[in-house]
């Protein structure tokens, strides 16, 4: 028994370092990418268009939800052979579509809420900027999500390994930039803004008719859809929090670079937990909470976190001193220090939440997995604000 612990626990170190690794550091530096025009831009956002602020963290965490759970749910269908493996199948694209529908009306939600909490400053031009970004992203998300999930399939190469890390952090890797695009293409031109708005708007509508998404097909996910609008309303949470002691994590320097690499790493930890859960749940592998596999998946990808938590701070670092000549300040060694133990608690987290719905009939392909990634986008809000009172106190 001992030697085939030992064994089944060196095959899941083996398969973190091998596989869960290179997709966690390479959905990292999508995110710093992504970071790095938030840190470039972040005191323009927060002067000009605070209301950015608020919603940012509800778009990202919308996009990582609604995609990550897309990915999940394909990788089931996948293994239960309902799903052909292949971008051409037509459920591809009603998918998309759907994801598009669901993600757009927690958009104006959020943005309402931005404007109520008295956040109105060029209010309007905000909710065009997050109506446009969510199309424009949606749609290259949606089918960069099925061809990962569909090509690690054929590649004999779990996807649930490797999709929601490189799913969500792709939604991070473009949504940061478009934001950033449509505030400059509205300081150079505000007829081109709109014209551009208005063309993606028929973009939109001309794919939702060719998609032939039926009524039938959109109530299926009615469990996804108000889920994903209830986690938009608490993802004011990290927005009020963002906005709020902007000040500080502008201060901080490095933290609004590598913000969204930040939220997204413990998102990923998370949902590789939960989609590894979910799976191993639909087939009938684990029976009680208490579950030696599971805890070999926790254990094993908990190895890297040190790995990711330390690139993140040096390219993070040399991004910020390359386009604002800053260096890092002394006190990121806290980040350094306390990452694993985030990552570590995001992990159990996620793994508890998705073992209790589904034993309440609440399947986590749906559900928990755009849950586990909303609260850790708070979780890691939370995070960041104290990390940046600490390096300011520094």
């Amino acid at each position: 028994m001992i030697v085939r612990d030992a064994e089944m626990l060196r095959g899941k170190i083996r398969e973190a370092f091998r596989v869960t690794l290179p997709s966690l550091f390479t959905s990292q530096l999508f995110g710093l990418f992504g970071g790095t025009f938030l840190g470039k831009y972040f005191d323009l956002m927060r002067k000009q268009f605070p209301g950015l602020l608020i919603v940012l963290p509800g778009i990202m965490g919308l996009r990582g939800n609604v995609f990550g759970s897309m990915a999940s749910r394909f990788s089931t269908l996948l293994y239960l052979g309902d799903l052909k493996p292949s971008l051409r199948e037509k459920k591809v694209l009603k998918e998309i579509v759907l994801r598009m529908l669901i993600s757009l009306i927690p958009i104006f939600i959020l943005w309402g809420i931005g404007v109520l909490t008295g956040i109105k400053k060029n209010a309007l031009d905000v909710l065009l900027i997050v109506i446009s970004s969510t199309i424009l992203v949606s749609f290259i998300l949606g089918y960069f999500t099925a061809f990962v999930t569909i090509f690690s399939f054929r590649k004999d190469v779990d996807p649930d390994s490797i999709a929601a890390p490189l799913v969500a952090s792709m939604g991070d890797f473009l949504t940061v930039p478009s934001l950033v695009m449509f505030i400059l293409l509205i300081g150079h031109s505000p007829r081109l803004f709109r014209l551009f708005n208005y063309s993606l708007i028929v973009l939109f509508l001309v794919v939702a008719v060719l998609s032939r998404v039926r009524k039938a097909e959109f109530l299926e996910l009615k469990q996804v859809f108000i889920t994903i609008t209830g986690l938009a309303l608490l993802s004011i949470i990290s927005g009020s929090l963002l906005e709020h002691f902007s000040g500080e994590i502008s201060a901080s320097g490095i933290l609004s670079f590598i913000y969204p690499a930040l939220l997204s790493s413990f998102g990923n930890y998370g949902s590789i937990i939960a989609a590894k859960t979910s799976t191993k749940l639909h087939l009938g592998e684990i029976e009680s909470f208490i579950n030696e596999e599971s805890l070999t998946d926790i254990l094993s990808l908990l190895l890297t976190s040190p790995i990711i938590g330390t690139t993140k701070v040096l390219i993070g670092g040399a991004l910020m001193k390359l386009t604002t000549g800053a260096g890092i300040p002394g006190g990121v060694y806290w980040l350094l220090l306390t990452y694993p133990f985030m990552a570590l608690f995001v992990m159990v987290y996620a793994y508890s939440l998705s073992y209790l719905m589904f034993r309440h009939d609440i399947d986590p392909d749906h559900v928990a997995i755009p849950l586990i990634s909303n609260n850790s986008d708070i979780f890691g809000t939370i995070y960041a604000v104290l990390i940046a009172k600490v390096m300011v106190g520094a």
